[in-house]
């Protein structure tokens, strides 16, 4: 059984359960003011009238405990059908999603399924569900979140061409001759490890999180005119190295996987 249709199957028995649940606390009601009234006949009238209703609601109960029960949840992760599900409602929302089970990439953030424990983790957060529609809406929301969250350009382009004169150095030290300032390209994972050097700090900004800086960067240099503090020009490679997935401000993939200052 897919969410949705358990879904469906659950608010038509909670319907009547929230129905007799008003008629019920309408008779109580009712048989307050008889009381205070003295009207004893309508109090004798209405409480056999809740004693029908108390035995009506006994058995919406039941109904809607039927219905999750029928809800084989852990079945639902473990066979597929919550990843199908996940991924479909991510193609309907024209998300860009990459990757295979259990992670998946919805740039500029992850998507993680644990099958085995029906645990979903959307970013670096689990998220309490096991409704797809809920985690695609949420994904929809971080992802607006991060794209419209300030970014200096400038600022992050100088980190990068610190980091790029790092890694020229450390080439020059091994070939000697070799190596020319600023027409050398450095593949872009060697300085994201100059960038954050220690592992327990790659958990705050890891390589996702710098995929997402690159994308800004290219972006601003693809409208023209960018250059660095320092007066230079950035340009991307995809020659060596493993390449950067990124994408660009049209939604179209990118891969580089070197950068070059000039």
């Amino acid at each position: 059984m897919r969410y949705e249709e358990f879904l469906e199957s659950f608010l038509a028995s909670d319907k009547t359960l929230k129905e007799i649940i008003k008629k019920v606390s309408g008779l109580e009601g009712k048989m307050q003011k008889d009381s205070v009234k003295g009207d004893v006949r309508s109090l004798l009238k209405n409480l056999e009238s809740m004693k029908s209703a108390v035995a009506s609601l006994e058995e919406a109960l039941n109904s809607v405990d039927e219905a999750v029960s029928s809800f084989d949840y852990r079945s639902y992760f473990v066979s597929g059908e919550f990843t199908e599900d996940m991924l479909s409602g991510l193609k309907e929302r024209k998300m860009d999603t990459v990757g295979e089970y259990p992670v998946f990439e919805v740039f500029p953030t992850r998507i993680r399924i644990d099958a085995e424990n029906q645990e979903v983790i959307l970013g670096k957060k689990k998220v309490p569900t096991m409704r797809p529609q809920v985690l695609v809406e949420g994904a929809a929301d971080l992802v607006e979140k991060l794209e419209s969250a300030s970014f200096n350009a400038q600022s992050f382009a100088q980190d990068l061409e610190n980091a790029y004169s790092v890694c020229v150095l450390s080439e020059k030290a091994k070939n000697t001759g070799k190596v020319n300032d600023h027409l050398y390209y450095v593949p872009l994972l060697s300085c994201y490890k100059v960038m954050v050097p220690l592992a327990r700090s790659r958990k705050d900004y890891d390589e996702m999180a710098f995929a997402f800086d690159l994308a800004r960067l290219y972006n601003a240099i693809k409208k023209g005119g960018f250059v660095t503090k320092s007066g230079h020009t950035c340009l991307f490679g995809t020659g060596r190295g493993k390449s950067v997935r990124i994408l660009d401000d049209t939604g179209m993939e990118q891969l580089i996987s070197t950068i070059c200052f000039r």
